[in-house]
């Protein structure tokens, strides 16, 4: 009896123990979710950025977060992909909540895109040694006497847009400018801060490091979080440049399988063009791209006919094209209503990606002169076996052979399917005449 008595205590005072645990941890996780969300954006403004940000934001609002701090060091990005962030930012903003963009620590930006998504946000910090602006869209790809046109449509638009989305308490005129002079605001001390004395931020912090940015804006203890698996994911595969070596290497890798069968060359170079598709699909590159690029890879295939290396240059040629367009056709992926459309973005061909069209083209032409080569010499080699080397080889019927028929004889040690226009016994000694596929011609020989 006592023993059972003491095993209950024992049970009782650890049940206790356990739940005390859980209630001691429980406050103070509310009390941090209940406070502040961080979320630390250090990259180009792009796919795997948005769903950085919008998850982010959703995260804070299913949990109850009524104040949202965006980190933020970034040279702007795909104009859609801005659109988007701004929209959430906007649906979190439109529910009572607080969003703010730190740009910090020093030496950070919000330039292009990002600028976008700072004036935004219900609240701008920065710290000294950053700068926010330089926010004009990029027109590329236009018809020569359209350049003009198309710009200034798509510059007012996108002027537009940002003083939409400036909040009254700031200078919509001086963001304006962001966006039709390229102007950038500087904050290089906390004395002299030029963007706060224009009014396109709010607030600037005597301190240089973000976690001191952080402590003074009372979210010194809060985790920051940044971008998990999927977004990092999302940003790498939806890199153009590194889609189009994926989509072309992949396609010359099954072409050189079918000259050196492996299989797994085959595989690997399938699974290469099925993460270009993706890619690009994700980055939103406009139809007649993915068209062009397509026709290209299936001019390079059609090099396996040809055989002369000109189908292989022509198709890298269109390819090249449409990955061109890329950057100078409006993106396929989708925006709010409300964000300005055309072809303006922020996105533009870059030197790397110039020196990476320089390398595709030079290895397209360098593999075409590969797969000529290789069959050239795979047509020069002799045969393993040639079916005609038995022509004129003497044997014996294993089996009575009527004219027309099919019997078999054995010849040179093997026996064969044969068929003659005369009958013939077994064991009779003949000779073959010809070969009719899968036949062997037999007449009777000379003993």
């Amino acid at each position: 009896m006592v023993k059972i008595t003491r095993q209950r205590i024992a049970l009782f005072l650890l049940l206790a123990a356990v739940v005390l645990t859980v209630q001691a941890s429980l406050p103070q996780q509310a009390h941090a979710a209940s406070s502040v969300y961080v979320a630390s954006l250090d990259q180009n403004i792009d796919p795997g950025a948005q769903d950085f940000v919008v998850s982010s934001i959703n995260d804070a609002t299913s949990s109850g977060i009524h104040n949202f701090i965006l980190i933020i060091n970034t040279n702007g990005g795909a104009g859609v992909n801005m659109e988007n962030i701004i929209s959430a930012i906007f649906k979190y903003e439109n529910a009572g909540n607080r969003f703010t963009t730190l740009i910090a620590p020093g030496s950070s930006h919000a330039f292009s895109a990002g600028a976008y998504i700072a004036e935004a946000s219900t609240n701008i910090t920065m710290v000294p040694n950053t700068l926010i602006g330089s926010a004009t869209p990029i027109v590329s790809g236009i018809p020569v006497g359209q350049e003009n046109t198309t710009f200034t449509k798509d510059l007012n638009a996108f002027t537009q847009y940002m003083i939409s989305i400036t909040p009254g308490y700031r200078n919509a005129t001086a963001t304006a400018e962001m966006v039709t002079g390229g102007t950038s605001y500087s904050c290089r001390t906390y004395a002299s801060c030029y963007a706060k004395q224009q009014h396109v931020v709010d607030v600037v912090l005597n301190v240089s490091s973000t976690q001191d940015a952080l402590n003074a804006m009372g979210a010194g203890d809060v985790p920051i979080h940044t971008p998990g698996i999927t977004s990092t994911f999302l940003s790498v595969i939806s890199d153009p440049n590194l889609d189009s070596i994926l989509f072309l290497a992949g396609t010359f890798a099954i072409i050189a399988d079918l000259y050196h069968p492996t299989v797994i060359v085959t595989v690997v170079g399938a699974a290469a063009i099925a993460l270009a598709l993706l890619g690009l699909g994700v980055f939103g590159a406009p139809f007649v791209s993915l068209v062009l690029m397509l026709i290209g890879a299936a001019f390079i295939f059609l090099e396996l006919k040809t055989h002369h290396g000109v189908s292989a240059i022509a198709g890298v040629i269109i390819f090249i094209v449409g990955f061109l367009l890329i950057f100078s056709l409006p993106s396929s992926a989708p925006a709010p209503a409300s964000a300005p459309s055309g072809s303006g973005s922020f996105n533009a061909a870059g030197p790397l990606t110039y020196v990476i069209l320089g390398l595709l083209g030079a290895g397209g032409v360098l593999g075409s002169i590969y797969l000529y080569k290789v069959r050239e010499t795979l047509m020069n080699l002799p045969l393993a076996q040639n079916p005609k080397a038995i022509i004129g080889k003497q044997g014996r019927l294993t089996a009575d052979l009527q004219a027309g028929e099919v019997a078999t004889a054995n010849i040179g040690a093997e026996d064969f399917s044969v068929t003659g226009s005369t009958d013939m016994p077994k064991g009779t000694l003949v000779r073959v005449k010809d070969v009719q596929g899968l036949r062997l011609m037999v007449e009777k020989a000379e003993n």
